[in-house]
């Protein structure tokens, strides 16, 4: 008589398939997430990221809200926000790129990221020379990215332009960015220690600058991004932070034509101060101290006297 048979040994349940996470629901995640990690404006960064690996517009990420997002695609999305997340890397920086007003920047920590608060600046620097009439000059101090400069050139065809910076690498940058943008060669680039690049003394007819301006004793209180990652050559100047700013101000003077316009970006709560050193400066007729979007004095437009 045979035995009865042993019974089969019991079978491991087979590998669960990987998780298909479709574009809605991995930008719901890393809302969450990024708000979890305090991280300011979870649900636009989240949304930027995604889109740049997918490398579409970020309206298509709704569009297209159930597409599943394929491995290769996801796996470089979870690179991104692990560095978000873990190093607090500015977005931009992850990215690579950044938009000024219609101009999309390369940007790197060889440079600040570009603020929208210069954006006024910029668009005022280009009515100014608009102004200034055909083959104007224009002078961009601390060029960082090259954004102002370049948005000069990019409204102002017949205007003449020189940009200068203390970093070599920002330069580089800026030189990049120019390159790619097809304004090469309408912007000479110098490096060095503001007018100390310049090759010759002969004027402007607008000087613009968005020099140092933070105090290096609110170095603690900056955020994370922006202490940690931004090149703190372009972040800090001593005297409460308003001393590259005073400095532009005593120094300009042989470097505008007469009646010819210095436009300059300050820190917050310098403004009373340096309106005051402008003054005794003697060399500006008309002086004003323009806002910023959250209505706070941030630049001084200055216009040399004329006689």
């Amino acid at each position: 008589m045979n035995a009865h048979p042993a019974p089969p040994a019991s079978q491991p349940a087979p590998p669960a398939p990987p998780r298909v996470w479709t574009t809605l629901e991995l930008i719901t995640w890393t809302k969450n997430f990024f708000e979890k990690k305090g991280i300011e404006s979870p649900l636009l960064e989240a949304q930027l990221l995604l889109a740049e690996v997918l490398g579409c517009a970020r309206i298509r990420l709704y569009v297209d809200f159930e597409k599943p997002v394929a491995p290769e695609q996801l796996a470089k999305y979870r690179e991104f926000v692990k560095r978000r997340s873990e190093t607090r890397i500015p977005l931009q920086y992850i990215l690579g790129h950044t938009q000024f007003i219609d101009l999309q920047l390369k940007v790197t920590p060889a440079a600040l990221i570009p603020r929208p608060e210069t954006e006024i600046l910029a668009v005022w620097a280009a009515d100014r020379a608009k102004a200034a009439g055909e083959g104007a000059r224009v002078l961009d101090l601390c060029t960082g990215s090259g954004c102002v400069a370049l948005y000069v050139a990019s409204k102002v065809p017949g205007a003449r332009i020189a940009a200068s910076d203390l970093s070599p690498q920002a330069l580089e940058l800026a030189r990049e960015n120019a390159a790619a943008l097809k304004l090469d060669a309408r912007v000479d680039f110098y490096q060095g220690d503001l007018f100390g690049a310049l090759p010759s003394p002969e004027p402007f007819d607008l000087i613009v600058a968005n020099p140092p301006y933070i105090d290096p004793a609110l170095k603690d209180s900056l955020q994370i991004e922006v202490r940690d990652h931004e090149p703190a050559l372009a972040l800090f100047a001593e005297n409460q932070g308003r001393a590259l700013v005073e400095k532009i101000l005593s120094t300009c003077g042989p470097w505008l034509k007469p009646g010819a316009w210095l436009g300059l970006e300050f820190g917050a709560g310098q403004g009373p101060a340096l309106k005051e050193h402008a003054t005794r400066t003697g060399l500006f007729d008309e002086m004003t101290l323009h806002a910023d979007g959250a209505k706070l004095p941030r630049f001084i437009m200055a216009r040399r006297v004329k006689g």
